[in-house]
């Protein structure tokens, strides 16, 4: 057994230690390396996410600007298809001819009640004469066809009416019973007057 000489202990011992503390140091000195380091991560992490989420939304952005455009693009289009209505076109104003039609007393009464129905009608134009033989003239109707007409069941409960535009006009009575018109009158209409004309009995 041989004994190591403690010069030769001495300087191993000196330089562990010295040895340990530089480990120490290049220990310490690497934390704040690897510290930085992971800031360094965490800030391009930070920094990708942040990207990641400008893009989607710009993404989006677009999504909506584009519905907004085609939207606009369907509404612009059905504009186009369905053209705009024109200015109401007011309605022709007229006047109002009510009347009653008289019974005709050369048609006998039925059931003890002298009920002669009847059609009204309304023609436009005037009672004009014609010569008919040497001293005699007749009567002429102006030629229809007739602007309104109204069948009166009842002469005396029931009235005709009629709403005609301005003009002159000629109401005959025709009885069912018989033929031709028995019964007139001429008439003025203006618009927007309400006229009473009732028809009397000439067939006598």
């Amino acid at each position: 057994m041989s004994l190591i000489p403690v010069s030769e202990v001495e300087p191993s011992q000196t330089h562990s230690a010295a040895d340990a503390h530089d480990l120490t140091a290049e220990a310490l000195a690497a934390e704040p390396v690897a510290a930085e380091a992971l800031i360094a991560e965490a800030r391009a992490h930070a920094r990708r996410r942040r990207l990641m989420i400008a893009a989607a939304m710009a993404v989006l952005a677009a999504v909506a600007a584009t519905a907004v455009l085609i939207g606009r693009a369907t509404i612009g289009s059905h504009h186009v298809t369905q053209p705009r209505p024109g200015p109401a076109v007011p309605a022709a104003a007229t006047g109002i001819v009510t009347g009653h039609l008289a019974a005709c007393f050369a048609i006998p009464p039925t059931n003890g009640r002298r009920v002669t129905p009847g059609t009204v009608v309304a023609l436009r134009g005037h009672i004009t004469w014609k010569p008919a033989v040497p001293g005699s003239w007749m009567m002429v109707y102006p030629k229809g066809p007739a602007v309104a007409s109204q069948h009166i069941s009842d002469n005396y409960d029931q009235t005709f009416r009629f709403a005609l535009p301005p003009g002159h006009y000629v109401l005959a009575g025709q009885y069912d019973h018989g033929s031709g018109y028995y019964t007139f009158r001429d008439v003025t209409v203006t618009a927007g007057a309400n006229l009473r004309v009732d028809l009397p009995n000439t067939c006598i």
